[in-house]
C-alpha cells in the first residue's frame, strides 16, 4: 500500500461493499500490509485528522476495504515451473 490508495468502512455486518462505505474514501497518511505465510494477514493504517471527521468511523467491529499487495503464483507447465512477471514490470 505504498501509493495510499483510498480506505473504505462499512458497518460491521454487512454483506454489500460494492460502495464507498459510511464516509466515502478515506486517505491514509501511512499504511502498511503485513502477511504471514499461511497465517497472520493485517494493515496497519492512521488516518489524518479532518474537518468533517471521517476517521472516526474507524471503531472496533467495522470493516475496512482497501488494496493490498497480491503474490503471484508461478505457472507450472509440464511439471515444471516456468518464469512469471511481478505485476508492475514489463
Amino acid at each position: 500500500m505504498a501509493k495510499k490508495n483510498p480506505v473504505y468502512v462499512y458497518p460491521e455486518h454487512c454483506e454489500d461493499i460494492s460502495t464507498t462505505g459510511l464516509v466515502g474514501d478515506l486517505k491514509p497518511i501511512y499504511a502498511v500490509f503485513r502477511e504471514e505465510k499461511n497465517g497472520m494477514s493485517e494493515i496497519e493504517i492512521r488516518l489524518p485528522y479532518d474537518k468533517l471527521k471521517k476517521w472516526a468511523a474507524c471503531t472496533k467491529g467495522r470493516l475496512i476495504k482497501c488494496e493490498v499487495p497480491v503474490r503471484v503464483p508461478p505457472v507450472i507447465a509440464n511439471d515444471e515451473y516456468a518464469n512469471t512477471v511481478q505485476v508492475g514490470e514489463g
